[in-house]
């Protein structure tokens, strides 16, 4: 019997999309292999419990910094390839190390001339997911990649149902009728929060859910299911705020609990976190985009909404910070946009009643706008396909000179 190709997994501990790719790569993967891959995961803490189902064989606490160690773990573990997701320094280390990594870049309209040090252009392949746009600067930087290829977006390769092209899934059919505006199965979606870099993230989900949950009440809304990182403290404070005889559950999902709860819902609201929004274009899901939590859903929140032709884009009141203000203050430089977005943050802080109570209207009117039959849900996953968990699979076994076959 043939051994099994021992890959090591990392992903930036930023959001949960990272994980995301990780793991429908990794399923990818495994359909293309006669022997199924072991796999290795290297830190990605902030992706882990998304993970909890991928057949991760060991985990590793090491920064991507740290070469030496990734060497040593690299002998013990016999690793023959890397999958990195956003993750440059681990990426460098494993080629230092001798092993080929591919590095997945699913954000490659965000960079500038300052980021030429930290991706890792090198790399035995650079996987960049196309973009629906993407500036002069950055197309120039990512194709400085030794090794480049554009690949689709990367979703599930499988389902637990299945949306046809002009209907819902044979679940949500067995539903019955659906009445626009009032979802019988509502999903909220929060990512991975807590990422490096930002302060009190509490304030989001404080803002936020209060706000949507209050929404899904007056859109007589049935069962919704909460899903995000929130702390047992935080998911407590949250459910003493849920409204009287809306039926609620909170608590994260692993990646393929999540899909199959995307795929059973008639209304999906979810901060823009690209690979979601993706996911859920995949399956043709209705979706209100919730205001951003970080520069890049800026962008996510706009392409979706150029892409299906939808009005359920919600941006924070300007009382919080104004996006156009965010994307002038990028010519700076990341740091500086950020900059913005969390004075921001700081200052919702400040305002959460009010801004509650604002958001909850523009909630209601976008859960009823969501109902719009003349919506193309799929468009985002239309322009940028969807076959490239099995395109960046098919890299992992070109590196090490392996075919599907």
């Amino acid at each position: 019997m043939s051994r099994p190709l021992v890959l090591a997994v990392a992903g930036v501990s930023f959001g949960w999309g990272s994980a995301g790719k990780i793991d429908s790569v990794v399923r990818a993967l495994r359909g293309l292999c006669r022997v199924p891959p072991r796999v290795v995961g290297l830190s990605t803490d902030l992706g882990r419990p998304l993970l909890a189902g991928s057949g991760i064989d060991r985990w590793y606490e090491v920064k991507g910094t740290d070469t030496a160690r990734i060497a040593e773990i690299v002998r013990a573990e016999g690793i023959r390839a890397g999958l990195c997701v956003l993750d440059g320094p681990t990426a460098k280390s494993l080629e230092a190390a001798g092993v080929p990594a591919v590095f997945l870049d699913s954000l490659p309209f965000l960079w500038s001339e300052g980021d030429l040090t930290w991706l890792p252009l090198e790399a035995a392949a650079y996987c960049a997911q196309r973009s629906p746009r993407m500036g002069e600067e950055s197309r120039v930087v990512v194709e400085s990649a030794k090794r480049l290829r554009w690949v689709d977006a990367v979703v599930p390769p499988i389902g637990p149902a299945r949306r046809t092209a002009d209907g819902p899934s044979e679940a949500r059919e067995r539903q019955g009728v659906r009445i626009p505006g009032r979802p019988r199965e509502a999903l909220v979606s929060l990512g991975g929060m807590q990422a490096p870099g930002l302060p009190e993230w509490r304030t989001y989900p404080r803002a936020v859910i209060p706000a949507v949950l209050r929404a899904l009440a007056d859109c007589e809304a049935g069962a919704v299911r909460v899903a995000g990182n929130l702390t047992p403290d935080l998911i407590h404070e949250l459910a003493a705020q849920v409204p009287e005889g809306l039926a609620v559950e909170f608590g994260p999902l692993v990646h393929d609990d999540f899909v199959a709860a995307m795929d059973r819902c008639d209304l999906l609201l979810t901060s823009p976190g690209l690979t979601t929004l993706l996911e859920a274009s995949t399956y043709g899901v209705p979706t209100v985009t919730l205001p951003p939590q970080n520069v890049s859903q800026i962008f996510n929140a706009r392409f979706h909404q150029e892409a299906t032709g939808s009005d359920t884009r919600l941006a924070w009141p300007v009382d919080v910070f104004d996006e156009e203000a965010v994307i002038a203050a990028r010519r700076q430089g990341e740091a500086a946009a950020h900059g913005v977005v969390h004075g921001g943050m700081a200052q919702a802080s400040r305002l959460l009643a009010p801004l509650q109570d604002e958001l909850r209207a523009r909630v209601v009117v976008a859960v009823r706008r969501a109902g719009q039959a003349d919506v193309d849900w799929r468009g985002l996953a239309t322009a940028m396909g969807t076959e490239g968990a099995a395109q960046v699979a098919e890299e992992i076994l070109a590196a090490v000179g392996q075919s599907g076959e």
